[in-house]
C-alpha cells in the first residue's frame, strides 16, 4: 500500500483502531460490527482447551444481547495485543479494563468503521468480489461464517458463537463456493478412479 493509501485509511480510521488488525479481528471472530465497537478491554480473556493450547475468549455486547465467543485462531491474541501496544504509546500506560478496544485517540468510542474499510479495500484494490458486489465490513463475518462451515464445523456450535440461528446461518452463511467444496464433490469419482487404476 502506498504512502497516500495510508493517509486515506489512517484519516478516517484513527489509532489505535488500525484497520489490519480490525480486519484481522472481525473475520476470525465473526464478530458483528456493533460488537467489535463495543468492545472494552475487561471482555477479552484468554483460556486453556481440552488440549492444552491457548485460546480467546470475547463476551461480546450488542443487538442481540451479550454472549461469549471463541475466537477461530489464537492468533487474534496477536492482533489484540498490537492495538493494545499502540494504545499503551498513547498513553504512556495500559488502558484500564473499562477503555474501549476500538477509539479515538482521546479514548472515545469510535462509532463507524465503514469509511475506514472502505478506503482500506479501495487501496488494497479489492472493491468488489467475483460476483461483482461492493465489499462492506459486514462481509468480514460472512467471510468468518463460509470458511468455518467449509472445515466443516459443527453448524449449531457456530450459530451459537456466532449468536444467530440454525435457519439464518444457512439462509445467509452456507453459500460455500464449489470449487472450495471439491473434496466432498469429488468423492466417489476419486474413488472410483482409484480402482480402476488398480
Amino acid at each position: 500500500m502506498g504512502q497516500a493509501g495510508k493517509n486515506e485509511v489512517g484519516s478516517h480510521l484513527p489509532r489505535p483502531c488500525n484497520a489490519h488488525q480490525l480486519v484481522l479481528v472481525l473475520a476470525n471472530t465473526g464478530l458483528r460490527v456493533g460488537e467489535a465497537r463495543n468492545l472494552k478491554w475487561s471482555d477479552i480473556e484468554y483460556f486453556p482447551d481440552d488440549d492444552g493450547y491457548e485460546q480467546v475468549a470475547i463476551m461480546a455486547r450488542g443487538k442481540t444481547g451479550s454472549r461469549e465467543v471463541v475466537a477461530r485462531t489464537p492468533d487474534v491474541k496477536e492482533y489484540f495485543g498490537r492495538i493494545l501496544n499502540l494504545r499503551c504509546e498513547e498513553l504512556g500506560s495500559k488502558p484500564s479494563g473499562s477503555d474501549y478496544v476500538f477509539c479515538h485517540k482521546d479514548g472515545r468510542q469510535i462509532h463507524s468503521f465503514k469509511k475506514g474499510f472502505a478506503a482500506l479495500v479501495k487501496a488494497a484494490k479489492v472493491e468488489f468480489d467475483n460476483m461483482g458486489e461492493r465489499r462492506v465490513i459486514y462481509s468480514l463475518r460472512h467471510t468468518y461464517a463460509t470458511f468455518r462451515l467449509q472445515q466443516p464445523v459443527n453448524a449449531y456450535a457456530l450459530a451459537q458463537n456466532m449468536g444467530t440461528s440454525l435457519k439464518m446461518l444457512e439462509a445467509f452463511y452456507g453459500h460455500t463456493s464449489n470449487r472450495a467444496m471439491a473434496s466432498e464433490l469429488t468423492k466417489t469419482r476419486k474413488r472410483r478412479a482409484k480402482q480402476f487404476a488398480e
